[in-house]
C-alpha cells in the first residue's frame, strides 16, 4: 500500500516537472523564399552569362543575397529557442540566466490577414551579463536573420523580443513551458 502511494506521488512529481524543450524554425513556410530565391539568383546568372548581359549576372546578386539572409529558416538541426535548468536557450545568444528574466510575455499583433506573435523577455541587466553560457558561431552566420532583437531599456535593462510566428509551436504553449522553469 505504502510503495502505491509512493508511485503516485512520483507521478504527480514528474508531471509538476518542467521538460527542457527545443523549437526551431517552421520550415515550410520559408523553403519556398529560400529555393526560390536561390533558383532565380541561378537563373540570371547563367543567362546573363550565356547570354553576354553582365547588368543580369549582376542583377543575380539581388536573389543570391535573400536566399543567404534567409537560409537559417531552412537549416536543419538548428533550435532557435529553448530552456532547460541553465537557462533559456536563444540561437546566437547562449543561455540567459534564469535569475536574469524579469517578466516574459507575448505580444499579438496582426497586419491585414497575418497574425504576428513575438515573446517578450525583461532582462534584470544587459544581455551581456544574463548570458551564462554564451554560444558561438561562424563569422558568416553574423549577416544572416536574426530570430530576436535586442532593445535597451531604463537602468541598464534590456527588451529581447523573440519572434514566435516563426517557429514550429504554439507560442502559448513555448511561453507555458518557459514560466514552467522560470518558476521552479
Amino acid at each position: 500500500m505504502a510503495a502505491k502511494k509512493e508511485a503516485v506521488k512520483q507521478e504527480e512529481n514528474a508531471k509538476l516537472a518542467p521538460v527542457p524543450f527545443t523549437v526551431g524554425f517552421n520550415r515550410s513556410q520559408s523553403e519556398s523564399l529560400v529555393y526560390g530565391s536561390l533558383i532565380l539568383g541561378i537563373l540570371f546568372a547563367v543567362i546573363g552569362a550565356v547570354g553576354g548581359l553582365p547588368l543580369l549576372a549582376l542583377a543575380s546578386l539581388a536573389p543570391f543575397g535573400i536566399a543567404y539572409w534567409h537560409y537559417p529558416m531552412v537549416e536543419k538541426g538548428k533550435p532557435q529557442l529553448g530552456a532547460n535548468e541553465e537557462g533559456l536557450y536563444v540561437e546566437r545568444i547562449g543561455f540567459i540566466d534564469w535569475a536574469a528574466i524579469r517578466m516574459t510575455d507575448v505580444k499579438r499583433t496582426s497586419v491585414r490577414n497575418i497574425e504576428l506573435v513575438r515573446l517578450d523577455v525583461l532582462l534584470t541587466r544587459s544581455l551581456d551579463d544574463a548570458v551564462t553560457k554564451a554560444q558561438t558561431f561562424p563569422v558568416w552566420k553574423k549577416f544572416m536573420m536574426r530570430n530576436w532583437k535586442r532593445t535597451p531599456r531604463e537602468h541598464g535593462r534590456e527588451l529581447l523580443a523573440i519572434n514566435l510566428h516563426t517557429l514550429a509551436a504554439d507560442p502559448e504553449e513555448i511561453l507555458s513551458r518557459i514560466r514552467a522553469f522560470k518558476f521552479v
